[in-house]
């Protein structure tokens, strides 16, 4: 692996959500309800649900994109909407199916990857929770919102949040590393951790790379992004692929220690061309 300087929009072959080790790390920050680390708190969890079932009508169809263990799509099934949920991640799959078993909650789930793959069609609303749309390249997002377009019917919304400039506040850049003893979020082996955080303004995007170094493994790499938007960015970017925001919502994440709560939801409608 050579280690020059992160690219923008630069991808990783290793993925958080699919690693065996660092999954099992993430699907325990999605069950902590006391914590917003992966599925925010769950009085913000209930705030977001209330939001949310106003928008759309009641025995509407949904699609989750992200579900996680399936959090958002057990709360809105019991609201009484029928639920598709999708995720890149099997343990969180595996954990939500088997929860939907034990309630008795008829909500399909899928493992799929809600870029590469099909996801549907015919859906009253489609939402996408924790800030995922802006964890996404700029060419995947354009796909992703023609996926979505033509998943919706004629009438259907899409949800979803994303940070605002004040992400900017939490994050700074650096090129670090550090020895670790194993056992913690990145792996549970002895290992090297090199960690970069570059921000690139003009995208308004921040790039966070880590690299994982131990004994008689080859190195393994993970890149995220997070855009940060203003409402007219948004609001641009909805209009030139097909939807119209109806409203923005920019008080439903408390104060946290987390990244950042400086987040607005979005409910935008999709523009049917006559």
């Amino acid at each position: 692996m050579v280690l020059n300087e992160l690219k923008l929009y630069q991808r990783s072959e290793n993925f958080i959500w699919t690693d065996d080790y660092i999954s099992k790390k993430m699907l325990a920050a999605h069950l902590n309800f006391d914590s917003d680390a992966a599925s925010r708190n769950i009085i913000t969890i209930d705030k977001t649900i209330d939001w949310i079932i106003e928008k759309i009508p009641k025995n509407g169809k949904i699609l989750d994109l992200g579900c996680g263990p399936g959090l958002y799509a057990s709360l809105l099934e019991k609201n009484g909407y029928s639920v598709t949920g999708i995720d890149i991640s099997q343990r969180s799959i595996s954990h939500a199916e088997k929860k939907a078993t034990e309630e008795n909650l008829q909500i399909e789930y899928q493992c799929i990857d809600y870029i590469k793959d099909d996801i549907g069609m015919g859906y009253d609303a489609v939402i996408c929770i924790y800030c995922d749309f802006g964890a996404l390249t700029a060419d995947e997002q354009l796909l992703l919102l023609k996926k979505i377009h033509c998943a919706l019917s004629d009438d259907g919304i899409l949800i979803f949040d994303v940070f605002k400039t004040g992400l900017c506040d939490n994050m700074m850049e650096k090129r670090d590393w550090h020895h670790s003893d194993g056992g913690r979020f990145w792996c549970d082996r002895p290992h090297f951790l090199l960690e970069e955080v570059k921000h690139f303004i003009d995208q308004k995007v921040w790039g966070s790379r880590t690299i994982i170094i131990e004994e008689g493994q080859n190195p393994r790499e993970y890149i995220m992004w997070d855009h940060y938007y203003t409402e007219d960015n948004i609001k641009e970017l909805l209009f030139n692929n097909g939807f119209s925001v109806l409203s923005i919502n920019n008080d439903l994440i408390s104060k946290n220690d987390f990244i950042s709560n400086d987040v607005m939801f979005i409910e935008a409608k999709k523009r049917v061309q006559v």
